[in-house]
């Protein structure tokens, strides 16, 4: 009897050992497919240190091209064809005005057009009186000469017409994008740009240009735009200072110097934004602010 007992254990042990490795064998792997453990990818986490940034400026002269031409002078000059609904509205002097506009052009006279310009907004019409188009066609003027009619063309920004607003706002986007400008350069746009403007999607796009400065001039430049900058520049601020330091709660001039104690200039930075004087360069704007950020 013992004997038959364990017989039958074997043979029960035997099958349980065929039924394992037959199911265990059954489960192969589809032909084909990793079937290596996916292990989800941890968020990034946020360096200590500045954020790494791209320099438009620097990587162009590290590929060993030159400056180029900027944006705004790479366009075909404006020629003010105007619809014929909008020719039909204009009187006598405000057509000879339009022609006196593109006469200037076609001489590039950046300084008749200016005048032109300045007698358009010194006249007991402006700005409600004056036709759109004549308005648009001035902005365009004064946005083929670059950032140094940009006094000018901040007239333009209390319009009444959102087109004529947005259209002047993109001359200060169009003189920033020159890439022949200095770091200062380019510092006192922003500070202009930043009293005058009022749309916070606007400052916040324009406010990216620190990032084409070197830290002393970038942290010079916040410290001007805390201090003077109007209300939609100030709404957009903190996030430009936290995008630029990528430090969190740097909301002061001294701690605007305590982290560039931490993150000085470069080796090298002097030379490469230096650029000329703002003071004399010809792309300056004519207008000054009163913080000179280039000292």
């Amino acid at each position: 009897m013992n004997r038959w007992k364990i017989i039958v254990l074997a043979f029960s042990i035997a099958l349980l050992s065929v039924v394992g490795y037959l199911a265990f064998s059954g489960k192969e792997e589809p032909k084909g497919q990793d079937v290596t453990q996916v292990v989800p990818k941890a968020k990034p986490k946020r360096g200590n240190g500045k954020v790494k940034r791209v320099n438009r400026i620097r990587e162009k002269k590290l590929n060993g091209e030159k400056g180029g031409i900027p944006p705004n002078r790479s366009k075909v000059k404006p020629k003010f064809i105007l619809d014929d609904d909008d020719e039909a509205n204009l009187n006598a002097e405000q057509r000879k005005m339009i022609e006196a506009i593109r006469a200037a052009l076609d001489e590039n006279d950046r300084k008749k057009v200016l005048a032109l310009v300045q007698k358009l907004q010194a006249s007991d019409e402006w700005p409600d009186g004056i036709p759109k188009s004549i308005k648009m066609a001035a902005i365009e003027a004064l946005g083929w000469f670059g950032g140094s009619c940009l006094p000018e063309i901040a007239g333009f920004l209390a319009d009444g017409d959102e087109e004529v607003v947005q259209s002047a706002i993109e001359k200060y986007e169009e003189a920033l994008s020159d890439l022949d400008l200095s770091d200062r350069e380019r510092s006192l746009i922003l500070i202009q740009a930043s009293k005058v403007i009022d749309d916070p999607d606007a400052m916040d796009s324009m406010l990216f240009e620190l990032n084409n400065m070197r830290h002393s001039v970038a942290v010079e430049t916040l410290k001007v735009l805390m201090a003077e900058g109007n209300k939609a520049t100030k709404q957009v601020l903190p996030e430009a200072i936290e995008f630029y330091t990528g430090e969190e709660n740097i909301n002061s001039p001294l701690k605007l110097d305590d982290w560039l104690k931490q993150n000085p200039d470069e080796e090298g930075d002097d030379e490469f934004y230096g650029g000329a004087d703002p003071n004399t360069s010809k792309s300056a704007t004519s207008s000054q602010p009163s913080n000179d950020v280039s000292k």
